[in-house]
C-alpha cells in the first residue's frame, strides 16, 4: 500500500504543462470554465517571479480499461490554464473561457512589475518585455531578445543595466523551474464519494462537485467521446423542451446497465458496456417521455415533476419481456409516476430511494404493484386532498398537477372555448400561467405574496387570451383595465372577465372555477382559493383513478382529512423594487439577473432555496463569481445560498455598493 509521502510529489512547471500538452494530464468535465481575471494572473506570476508559494495541485489518478493511468486536475484548474496561456502563448486544449484574460501580459525589467498591455503607457519603454516572447524565446534567445529591445551594449548603452535587464530576464524565466507539489487521489486509496468529499473541501467557492460528475469524468477517460455522445442526446431533449443534466443521464444508464442507483457501480463499469447501455437508455428514456407526454399532458421540463422516477421506468423497460407494452400497463407506471411527484418521492435522500425502488421493479405487472402498493405503506397516501393544493408558487410541487389536469382535463380557454390539449392547440401553442384573481388588484386589497401567487389562483390559457385579459377581475371592475379601444376589454374592465362564460358556456367550470358568484369577489378571495382547491382535488382523484381503477376505492373510504392552513406571508412587496434594481443594472451594461432564481440540488434536483435576485452564471455573466440579492430572507436560506457558491447581499443598498467598487471597478480593470 502506498504511504501518504508516495501519493505527494514535486513536479517543475514546465513538466506539468508538457504532461498537459501530452494529454496525460487533463480537465475532469465537470470543472467549471476558466474565470480567473487580470488581476488574478498578475499576482499568479508576481508570486512565482518572487518565489513566493502558490499552493498545490489536486489530481485524481484514474485508470483506464487498458491499464494505462490518466491524471485529472480536480484542483488548480485556474493556475494551470493561466500558466500555459502565458507560458506556452496559447490556451490548453481542455480550456473553456476567456482567453483574453492571460493575453498580452508584460514584465517591467527594471521595476520588477506585472502589468497587461497598455499601448500608450508602454509603446515608448523598452524595458515592458512580453512575457510570453521571452518564456518562448528561453535562455538561448535571451541576447537576442535584448538586443531587439535594447541595441547592442557599446558606449551609448550601460552594460551593467543591460547586465541588470539580463539577469531579471533569467530570474522570470526561472519561472518555469518552479517546483509545485501535485497531491495525487487514486481509485485504489480513495472511495468515489470520498474524492467528491475532498474536491468540495478545497473548491467550496467554485463548482460544486457531484458523484455523478465523477463517475462521468471517469468514464470519459476510458471513453473519449462519451460526454460528446451523451451531450447529442440531451440536446435532442432540450430542443423538445426537457432539460436533463448529464449525471440524469448517467443515473438513468446505471439504472439500466447494473439495476442500481450508486454511481460507484457505474464507475468500474467497462466501457462498452457504459457505451451499448446508453443506446437502450435512450431509447427507454424516449419512450418514457413520450408516454409522460401524451397521457399525462406533460411535454416540457418546467412541469416534468417526477424526473428522479425516470431511472425506475426504465429499468423496468430494460427488463419487460420482448414485445409491446400494454395500454393497461403503462397506465400503471403513469400512475406511480404522478404519484412519486406528488408525494415528492425523491426529495431528500434521492439516491437511497431510488435504489429501494430498483429493488422492487422487476418488469413485470406484479412489480408495479409492489411500487404502488409501497405509495400508501412506505412513504405516503394515495388519494389527494384540497389541503395537498395549499401552496404557492410555480415551485410548488403541486404546480405540475394545474398543468397535467389542464391538458387531460379538459380544460377551455377563457377566450374562445378552445380545448387546452396540446394536439388540439397545434404545434407551437405555448400556454402561459394566468392568475384569476389579478396580482395588481389583489396587492391593492392588501393580500400578501404567498396568497396571490397561490396554487388556486392559478390557471393556463393561452398566450395571446393571457395578455388580452390582463388585469380585469373575474366579476368586478378593475382599476386597471381603462380607455382600451376594444369595446369588449372595456366590457371585461367593467363587469369582470367572467362575463366570457356567456360567449362560451362552460369554460369556468372546464377550469375548476367554483361557480358561487360570491365567491368571485375580492373580498372572498380567500375562500375562493378553499372551493377551488376542493375542485381541483376531485378533478386529480378523477384522473388518478381513470389510470389506475383501484384508485376510486380510496375515494369512499373513511381516514382523517389534512387539516388546510393559511401558508405564511411575507410583509413587503418587493416585485417592484427588484424591477428597479435590474433597470439599474442593465444601465450600466450587466446582466440583468434572473427573478425567483430556483436553487437546486445539483444531485437531486429538488428547490433548495428561491432567490428574489440572482446571477448563476457570474456577475459580470461568464466571469465573476454567481451573486444572490437575499430580501427579508431567512438565516437558513442565506447561509444555503452561501454554502452553493453565491456572493450573498442582503439589502439593495449593499448591492449597489458591492457592483461599484468591486464588478464595474474590476471589470474596468480587466479591459485596460
Amino acid at each position: 500500500m502506498k504511504t501518504d509521502r508516495e501519493k505527494r510529489q514535486l513536479m517543475k512547471i514546465d513538466a506539468i504543462l508538457t504532461q498537459v500538452e501530452l494529454g496525460k494530464i487533463d480537465l475532469p468535465r465537470f470543472q467549471r470554465g476558466y474565470v480567473w481575471k487580470r488581476r488574478q494572473v498578475r499576482v499568479l506570476f508576481d508570486s512565482l517571479y518572487r518565489k513566493h508559494p502558490v499552493g498545490s495541485l489536486l489530481t485524481w489518478l484514474t485508470e483506464l480499461d487498458d491499464g494505462t493511468v490518466k491524471e485529472l486536475l480536480l484542483d488548480g484548474q485556474q493556475r494551470v490554464s493561466s500558466l500555459y496561456g502565458v507560458i506556452r502563448g496559447q490556451a490548453p486544449e481542455f480550456f473553456r473561457g476567456d482567453s483574453h484574460a492571460f493575453t498580452g501580459l508584460r514584465f517591467h525589467a527594471e521595476n520588477e512589475r506585472f502589468e497587461f498591455y497598455q499601448p500608450i503607457k508602454m509603446r515608448d519603454d523598452p524595458l515592458w518585455f512580453d512575457v510570453t516572447e521571452v518564456m518562448q524565446a528561453g535562455v538561448g534567445g535571451l541576447a537576442g531578445l535584448l538586443e531587439e529591445k535594447l541595441g547592442k551594449p557599446d558606449d551609448q548603452i550601460d552594460a551593467t543595466r543591460y547586465i541588470e535587464v539580463g539577469s531579471r530576464l533569467l530570474q522570470l524565466l526561472g519561472v518555469k523551474d518552479r517546483d509545485i507539489h501535485i497531491e495525487q487521489v487514486t481509485d485504489t486509496t480513495k472511495s468515489i464519494d470520498t474524492v467528491v468529499d475532498i474536491f468540495n473541501r478545497l473548491n467550496s467557492a467554485g463548482t460544486t462537485l457531484s458523484s455523478g460528475d465523477l463517475a462521468l469524468a471517469r468514464i470519459a477517460a476510458k471513453w473519449p467521446e462519451a460526454r460528446k455522445e451523451m451531450g447529442r442526446y440531451v440536446e435532442k431533449w432540450r430542443t423538445h423542451g426537457f432539460n436533463f443534466a448529464y449525471d440524469w443521464l448517467l443515473r438513468c444508464v446505471n439504472a439500466v446497465v447494473n439495476g442500481e442507483a450508486a454511481f460507484q457501480h457505474l464507475h468500474d463499469t467497462p466501457r462498452d458496456e457504459v457505451r451499448d447501455g446508453l443506446q437502450r437508455t435512450v431509447k427507454h428514456v424516449d419512450a418514457v417521455l413520450n408516454q409522460i407526454s401524451k397521457k399525462l399532458g406533460l411535454d416540457h421540463d418546467r412541469v416534468l415533476f417526477g424526473r428522479f422516477s425516470i431511472p425506475v421506468l426504465v429499468r423496468h423497460l430494460e427488463l419487460h419481456p420482448p414485445g409491446v407494452m400494454s395500454a393497461e400497463e403503462w397506465n400503471r407506471l403513469l400512475y406511480w409516476f404522478l404519484q412519486a411527484g406528488m408525494q415528492g418521492r425523491f426529495s431528500g435522500t434521492t439516491e437511497t430511494k431510488i435504489r429501494q425502488d430498483l429493488v422492487t421493479v422487476d418488469g413485470t405487472v406484479a412489480g408495479i404493484e409492489r411500487l404502488i402498493a409501497d405509495i400508501g405503506t412506505k412513504w405516503g397516501r394515495q388519494r389527494v386532498y384540497a389541503s395537498d393544493f395549499d401552496a404557492w408558487s410555480l415551485g410548488a410541487r403541486l404546480y405540475p398537477v394545474l398543468y397535467w389536469l389542464t391538458r387531460v382535463g379538459g380544460a377551455k380557454n377563457f377566450c374562445d372555448g378552445i380545448e387546452l390539449q396540446d394536439d388540439l392547440l397545434g404545434k407551437g401553442a405555448n400556454l402561459e400561467v394566468h392568475h384569476i384573481f389579478p396580482k395588481a388588484v389583489l396587492y391593492d386589497a392588501g393580500y400578501e405574496r404567498p396568497q396571490v401567487n397561490a396554487l388556486g389562483n392559478l390557471c393556463f390559457l393561452t398566450s395571446e387570451c393571457n395578455k388580452w385579459i390582463g388585469a380585469a377581475c373575474p366579476a368586478e371592475p378593475s382599476p386597471f383595465v381603462k380607455g382600451k379601444h376594444d369595446a369588449c376589454l372595456r366590457r371585461i374592465g367593467r363587469e369582470g372577465y367572467f362575463v366570457l362564460d356567456q360567449k362560451n358556456p362552460g369554460v369556468l367550470e372546464s377550469q375548476w372555477i367554483p361557480m358561487d358568484k360570491e365567491l368571485w369577489k375580492v373580498e372572498n378571495y380567500l375562500s375562493f382559493l378553499e372551493a377551488r382547491r376542493h375542485l381541483l382535488a376531485d378533478a386529480a382523484n378523477f384522473h388518478l383513478a381513470a389510470l389506475y381503477p383501484a384508485h376510486a376505492e380510496l375515494l369512499s373510504a373513511v381516514d382523517p382529512v389534512p387539516q388546510t392552513s393559511q401558508p405564511q406571508v411575507s410583509v413587503e412587496d418587493e416585485e417592484e423594487m427588484l424591477e428597479e434594481l435590474q433597470g439599474w443594472i442593465s444601465e450600466r451594461g450587466l446582466a440583468s439577473g434572473k427573478l425567483g432564481y430556483e436553487l437546486r440540488d445539483p444531485a437531486t434536483d429538488q428547490i433548495q432555496a428561491t432567490i428574489d435576485l440572482a446571477w448563476p452564471n457570474g456577475l459580470p455573466e461568464g466571469q465573476g463569481r454567481p451573486v444572490a440579492l437575499l430580501l427579508n430572507e431567512s438565516a437558513e436560506t442565506y447561509r444555503t445560498v452561501s454554502q452553493a457558491g453565491f456572493d450573498c447581499h442582503t439589502s439593495v443598498e449593499a448591492f449597489k455598493q458591492y457592483v461599484n467598487a468591486e464588478i464595474l471597478g474590476e471589470f474596468a480593470d480587466s479591459v485596460a
